[in-house]
């Protein structure tokens, strides 16, 4: 995979309240997910940096600090957006490990080559994953707005682009998919929020 000009953000500032322990440093398969984070965007990201609110993560790569709280998601997108070093920023969640960084390369290669898109997240079938988004630098005053009017819903932050003339893109992940994998998409995109989740995502065998 080349280098593509993309500052990517692993979202890391989640309370990890339904798992009961950090999930930035869960192991799977006996690597943090941090880590597993940090090296799949690490293949094709011009720039990799972590979005928390914390600093116990900078062993694996840059903070960069969320100002808000209990805003989910959207705060580390925000603080992603203020700090990109690049036209572009990439995001995914620290506990999705499943996740191909082949298939992310694919997508953000053809989010880059559409000159007519400013944003884009994606999605299998109808179920929408907005966590993997990525963005515009220009993207951020809409982000901040609809932040500050109480907006908490990423999808609904995301899809509000679009009235401030953001073209965005909706990715079905099944249309760019060049493989065909061995178990279904959406448990590749599936978050591990309870030992029962992370006990199931270990016993996947992508072939």
């Amino acid at each position: 995979m080349t280098k593509l000009p993309i500052h990517g953000f692993v979202l890391a500032g989640g309370k990890s309240s339904r798992m009961g322990q950090d999930k930035a440093f869960l192991q799977f398969h006996g690597q943090p997910m941090i880590e597993i984070a940090v090296a799949k965007l690490e293949q094709f990201c011009a720039e990799v940096s972590i979005s928390a609110n914390r600093d116990d993560l900078s062993q694996y790569a840059p903070i960069v600090t969320e100002t808000r709280l209990n805003a989910g998601p959207a705060a580390g997108i925000e603080a992603a957006l203020q700090s990109a070093l690049q036209l572009w920023i990439l995001c995914i969640p620290v506990d999705v490990p499943l996740a191909p960084a082949e298939l992310l390369y694919t997508w953000a290669s053809a989010v880059i080559a559409n000159t007519r898109c400013t944003a884009s997240y994606l999605q299998i079938d109808r179920q929408q994953h907005p966590s993997f988004c990525m963005l515009q630098r220009g993207c951020l005053a809409s982000v901040h707005h609809a932040l500050e009017s109480g907006e908490r819903q990423l999808s609904n932050i995301l899809d509000g682009l679009q009235d401030s003339g953001s073209i965005l893109w909706r990715c079905n992940v099944a249309e760019i998919s060049r493989d065909t994998y061995s178990v279904p998409l959406n448990l590749l995109f599936s978050n591990i929020n309870t030992q029962k989740d992370l006990a199931a995502a270990e016993a996947v065998v992508i072939t």
